[in-house]
């Protein structure tokens, strides 16, 4: 049996500020589309990784969900997803995110929107 999709949504939420990617890749389908708009997407759980990586860095994470809602297989979520890297103090992106859960539980496609000059002055 299978997760609920916003069970699976608040796994990878709880996967990121545990920084476990391992446990990141264990939810993505193998051929996930993850799309940080307004960047390019990633397809395919090895590319989404290698995209994810960069905040996988930081020291600390910690992404904090502002709502999340479903419908049927679909998961919107309001995050403010905040990292700490070394040398620096918290830092912050606001992000409505939607993720499409599919038949095993696996997310199959993650879309992010977010200020893009925001996440400029949040990365290292």
């Amino acid at each position: 049996m299978t997760a609920g999709p916003v069970a699976v949504v608040e796994a990878l939420v709880a996967a990121f500020n545990r920084r476990d990617a391992m446990a990141i890749a264990g939810l993505l389908a193998d051929d996930v589309v993850c799309a940080g708009i307004p960047l390019e997407p990633a397809h395919g759980r090895a590319a989404t990784m290698e995209m994810l990586a960069p905040f996988l860095a930081a020291e600390a994470i910690d992404w904090r969900i502002l709502a999340i809602a479903a419908n049927g297989n679909i998961v919107f979520t309001e995050r403010d997803d905040r990292f700490r890297f070394t040398g620096q103090g918290w830092t912050s992106v606001r992000a409505a995110g939607i993720f499409e859960i599919d038949g095993n539980g696996r997310i199959a496609a993650w879309r992010d929107y977010f200020d893009l000059a925001e996440l400029e002055r949040a990365m290292p």
